[in-house]
């Protein structure tokens, strides 16, 4: 989701799945998809220093063009990430494997990156590369947003994202740079739903490119129960 784990308490485990749509435009082509996905992370308090914890996370995304398209007509994408958290945030890295199953398109691999800076309960900063599942429907490539919880201090309070995306689908002939913005609320303690949107160029004389997603999560652990200063490590 937009706001990922809660804090450094402790154990926690996110289970996010989501569902998304979207159509790119260039002059040359176009191509709507469909998509589902999800991702599970943990968060682990294994080192030995004060203030720090390890995360990593597992995600596959399913990706269908019906009218076909330049990656192909299935494109199946697998994640795996991993990395640190503390109270300034948190980061990782990893990689997603990606492949058109159908035998039309490529198979490839690419890097996966996740950083958010600033304090969950106020404002954060985002970046981003394939990095939470629907991978392409939500993010693209490469996305970077403001975080801001209203109201500030808590732990409940909705999130709203404003930021942007890159697309480099036929970069040549449309502008790559994409608007994005979402909304991430929890419904009670444990339960969060969210709902990303992107607008961008589809070139001259096309309609614009636009992507729509919505992913449901659950949240499981003592980092989602406080909005408190980390404590040292147990």
């Amino acid at each position: 989701m937009l706001c990922g784990f809660t804090g450094n308490k402790g154990v926690e485990s996110v289970i996010h799945a989501g569902v998304g749509i979207g159509t790119i435009q260039s002059p040359d082509d176009r191509d709507n998809y469909g998509e589902f996905g999800g991702d599970f992370a943990f968060k682990f308090r294994n080192f030995p220093y004060d203030d720090l914890s390890g995360w990593m996370q597992v995600g596959l995304s399913y990706m269908t063009f019906p009218e076909g398209g330049a990656l192909g007509n299935q494109v199946v994408t697998i994640q795996a990430i991993g990395g640190v958290l503390k109270n300034w945030g948190y980061v990782g890295v990893g990689f997603v494997v990606l492949g058109d199953v159908t035998g039309v398109g490529p198979i490839g691999m690419l890097p996966s990156f996740k950083l958010r800076l600033g304090p969950h309960s106020k404002v954060q900063f985002g970046l981003g590369v394939l990095d939470e599942a629907p991978y392409w429907s939500r993010g693209g490539v490469l996305h970077f947003e403001g975080i801001f919880s209203l109201p500030f201090d808590k732990i409940w309070a909705p999130r709203v994202k404003v930021g942007g995306r890159l697309n480099p689908y036929d970069a040549g002939q449309r502008v790559p740079l994409e608007f994005v913005a979402g909304v991430e609320a929890r419904l009670g303690r444990h339960l969060r739903i969210g709902i990303d949107a992107s607008l961008g160029d589809g070139g001259l004389g096309n309609p614009p490119s636009f992507t729509v997603a919505a992913r449901v999560g659950v949240a499981i652990g003592k980092g989602t129960k406080s909005d408190v200063a980390p404590e040292p490590a147990d």
